[in-house]
């Protein structure tokens, strides 16, 4: 299809960050044409944990980690999978990954991370407030959960560094815990709650809302999938696979884990890697129901309590994006889990997989493209995705306004690769 009159701002890809772009463009009074080309069930934004968190500072490439690549190599640590068959797709991230597993890397993240998260919540309540779902989102943190005593010594670092940001945590004793949160059946040595963290029982559902209120306040949804973006003139055109295009003054690419190949058409060649995760819901059998999101440090998995049941999470499979699925990670935190949550029997066929567009500085990408002046990238965001679409939907309407932003994103050019 082609667009008979050009659009200010076309955005490619519909989760989290997308449809909150194209709402904080509607608000600017900008023409806003949404280019997604499937459901949000194939979104990182529907299967993530739910959790808005104040704390996410670090990146996965942490400080010691090095010592553990043996064990992760060869698939002996059920955290983290690797796809043997992807390796020389996903080799140029893991170099550079590798580079930043190191203390200064990590400080130097969480300096340029705090001002995001700091501001992740209170704009996720208020546009939900705005559209009428603040029913979706809940404040009772989430809980990190030690099985020794080692273990929560051992992240002590992570500790020092929240402190530094102010972000607010309170440290539970063992034997405190089945008061705290009486649904836990195992016993652990320590617990870190996140107090300032919220969540979404309906990930896929707060996504969908977006979306459907974008449309109303009159934003264009074209249900294709982006071929290529080419500049044009004082503007930029999207051009669609099977023919057709979007023409636009400004492009913004929010196409989660798919724009490392969409960038790739332009001539860039970004680190990018498609951290792949799982899920599953099972019913929550327990007497007492699991009240907020736990990760349980030593199992590799987190559970969260979701409108559907208790949505299981295994941890991080490097792999393409379009590698067969492996459920051998989910399958063996399933076991595990249910020594900690009373979980009844899968409230679905089978796990949901996706994408999560990670880059090895476990920063995202936000800022005008390098060589295509009308086009802003606003993707990698890892693990934070839902957690910070809507301020950096803000972020980039203001970019694109030519506005100045409401937080620093020099930390997040693309140039810095």
């Amino acid at each position: 299809m082609s667009m008979n009159s050009r659009t200010d701002v076309a955005i490619v890809g519909g989760g989290m960050v997308g449809t909150a772009t194209a709402l904080a463009c509607l608000a600017r009074g900008l023409s806003v044409t949404l280019v997604e080309p499937g459901s949000i069930r194939d979104a990182a934004s529907y299967g993530n944990a739910g959790v808005i968190s104040r704390g996410s500072l670090f990146p996965v490439a942490a400080p010691g980690m090095l010592k553990k690549l043996p064990r992760y190599a060869l698939n002996r640590d059920v955290a983290i999978r690797v796809d043997y068959g992807s390796l020389l797709a996903v080799m140029p991230w893991a170099l550079a990954f590798m580079r930043r597993c190191n203390e200064a890397s990590w400080r130097e993240a969480a300096a340029a991370l705090d001002p995001l998260c700091a501001a992740a919540y209170d704009e996720h309540w208020r546009l939900a407030g705005e559209l009428g779902v603040q029913h979706l989102i809940m404040r009772r943190g989430w809980v990190k959960l030690y099985r020794s005593e080692e273990a929560f010594l051992g992240a002590a670092l992570e500790r020092e560094i929240l402190s530094q940001y102010k972000v607010g945590f309170e440290v539970i004793d063992g034997a405190e815990l089945p008061q705290f949160e009486p649904a836990l059946k195992r016993r652990y040595a320590r617990a870190v709650w996140h107090t300032e963290t919220g969540s979404v029982r309906d990930p896929g559902g707060l996504v969908q809302a977006y979306e459907a209120a974008a449309a109303e306040r009159g934003a264009t949804l074209v249900r294709a999938r982006a071929r290529t973006i080419v500049e044009d003139g004082d503007g930029a055109k999207v051009l669609l696979e099977g023919g057709g295009e979007v023409s636009a003054g400004t492009v913004v690419i929010a196409a989660g884990a798919a724009a490392h190949d969409l960038t790739r058409t332009m001539g860039y060649r970004l680190p990018l890697a498609a951290e792949r995760g799982y899920h599953r819901h099972f019913a929550d059998a327990g007497e007492h129901k699991l009240s907020r999101p736990i990760h349980d440090t030593g199992g590799g998995y987190v559970v969260a309590p979701m409108n559907a049941g208790l949505r299981l999470l295994s941890g991080v499979e490097l792999a393409r994006r379009e590698a067969p699925a492996n459920l051998s990670q989910i399958t063996a935190v399933e076991t595990d889990a249910r020594q900690t949550v009373t979980m009844g029997e899968s409230v679905e066929p089978a796990p949901w997989h996706g994408a999560r567009p990670s880059t090895p500085d476990g920063m995202p990408v936000i800022g005008r493209a390098p060589r295509h002046p009308h086009v802003v990238f606003a993707f990698g965001h890892g693990h934070i995705g839902l957690s910070t679409g809507p301020i950096t939907g803000k972020v980039v309407a203001e970019i694109v306004a030519g506005a100045p932003t409401s937080i620093p994103v020099t930390p997040f050019s693309p140039t810095r690769f």
